[in-house]
C-alpha cells in the first residue's frame, strides 16, 4: 500500500489497494498519483469525506478508466478524486498484461 499525503487547507491521503485476485500484480503496488487541490470554498463549507475509487490500469501503466465504488457524500469531492487518479501513473507490465482494475482510496480530512 502507498500513501501520500498534502496540507493545503485540508490533509488528502491516497492509498492504492489491490483488490482481490490483484494482489500478485506488483506494478499496483507503487502508483505516482497527484494529490487533488482542495478550494477554499470547500472548506467554508467543511467538506469531508472518503472517497474509494475503481481505477483500469493498462499494461503501460496507464490509468484507462475511472469508476466511484464509495462516495464522499459531496459531487464535488468525488468529482476531484476522479481528476486526480485519471492521472495516476503506475508500473508497466512486464510482460503485456491485459488492463486490471486497481483501488485509490483519497481521504479528505479538515485540519
Amino acid at each position: 500500500m502507498i500513501i501520500r499525503s498534502i496540507i493545503a487547507l485540508g490533509l488528502i491521503s491516497l492509498s492504492t489497494i489491490n483488490p482481490a485476485g490483484a494482489a500478485t500484480d506488483a506494478r499496483l503496488a507503487n502508483a505516482n498519483c497527484d494529490a487533488p487541490a482542495y478550494r477554499n470554498t470547500w472548506q467554508d463549507d467543511e467538506l469531508q469525506g472518503n472517497v474509494k475509487l475503481a481505477v483500469l490500469v493498462d499494461a503501460n501503466g496507464n490509468v484507462q478508466d475511472t469508476k466511484v465504488i464509495s462516495s464522499s457524500g459531496h459531487v464535488a469531492l468525488d468529482k476531484a478524486s476522479l481528476r486526480a487518479s485519471a492521472a495516476c501513473k503506475f508500473q508497466p507490465a512486464s510482460n503485456g498484461a491485459a488492463p486490471v482494475w486497481a483501488q485509490v482510496q483519497y481521504k479528505w480530512v479538515l485540519n
